[in-house]
């Protein structure tokens, strides 16, 4: 049994190895940005929504959530100035 298991282990490394081997690459000089996919979802993602306009209220910015005030950016300097007194 041991040596159908230890047989077994080997045959899924060797076709792990291999399937590493003959993956495809993607290129170092990939431009992203210009991939028309990339541009559609970038474009789609700050969209209003099909919400009527008391609902549809989220404030986004390259897709992700962010408030309207900046209360986080005022909650984060307020900690990077403490942490500068304590030293």
């Amino acid at each position: 049994m041991e040596i159908t298991v230890g047989i077994i282990f080997i045959v899924i490394w060797i076709w792990c190895i291999w399937e590493i081997k003959n993956a495809p690459l993607v290129d170092d000089d990939y431009n992203w940005e210009d991939d028309p996919d990339v541009i559609d979802f970038l474009e789609q993602t700050d969209k209003p929504g099909s919400w009527d306009k008391k609902h549809d209220k989220p404030f986004t910015v390259g897709g992700l959530t962010n408030d309207k005030e900046g209360d986080f950016i005022k909650f984060q300097k307020k900690q990077n100035k403490k942490l500068k007194t304590k030293k």
